[in-house]
């Protein structure tokens, strides 16, 4: 996504996992695989020691050095299967909203490329959606056409400890309050009023990282998955 193009609630539930792992990331090396626009490696790079954001599109890594500038962040064009560092490289290694666009027939190379460059002990970070979530009705429901597979929670377990032993599982929820307004606005109870005085647009007009949690409480109903794969 591009920050400025989002509406601030598909950004905010996009930024919450960056904001997850940021006192984790402190004075330590990261690299993000599939940085796209570079607003997240952007936003941890404020307190990470490096940050290196990777892309195989070459265009949008030609804006995200244009755009995000500071001496601790670098960006590359490279392909997340065949990553071009060397083993061991980083202490920690982020991809939210990645795993699902990579094709099936590499998975098991986008995985096992990320445990190689990461140090011992080191923890991936992946994120991605929930299948059962966001699949209201699998009659009607049509995959994402950039999306080459999409997970349910087993499914997403099965893959990970195909990779790696150590793995714990979050999930992204709304807050009640959010929970709240996305009824009101379901409900269209306030349809009619002047946008304004309309008490859930303004809510979603100033929705923030606060409005989300993650927790590993509820996992089959999350909207995302938040997954820490350990070396």
């Amino acid at each position: 996504i591009i920050p400025e193009e989002t509406n601030p609630k598909f950004y905010a539930e996009h930024l919450k996992p960056y904001e997850f792992i940021l006192d984790k990331v402190k004075e330590k090396s990261v690299l993000e695989v599939g940085c796209g626009d570079g607003y997240g490696s952007a936003y941890i790079a404020k307190i990470a020691a490096k940050v290196t954001g990777i892309d195989y599109d070459k265009d949008i890594i030609s804006r995200a050095r244009d755009k995000y500038k500071a001496t601790n962040l670098n960006f590359m064009h490279m392909d997340a299967t065949t990553l071009q560092f060397s083993d061991d490289t980083f202490d920690f290694v982020c991809s939210f909203q990645v795993i699902e666009h990579i094709p099936q027939d590499k998975l098991l190379n986008y995985l096992s490329e990320i445990k190689r460059v990461l140090k011992n002990n080191g923890k991936f970070y992946l994120s991605t959606l929930n299948l059962d979530h966001t699949m209201k009705s699998p009659s009607t429901y049509k995959k994402n056409p950039a999306h080459c597979e999409e997970f349910r929670l087993t499914e997403l377990k099965v893959l990970l400890y195909k990779v790696f032993s150590n793995i714990e599982i979050y999930g992204l929820h709304l807050t009640l309050k959010h929970y709240i307004y996305q009824l009101l606005k379901k409900s269209g109870v306030f349809k009619f009023f002047p946008y304004a005085i309309n008490p859930v647009n303004k809510f979603y007009d100033k929705i923030t990282t606060n409005d989300f949690k993650i927790t590993s409480n509820d996992l089959p109903k999350a909207i995302d998955f938040i997954c820490i794969c350990k070396k």
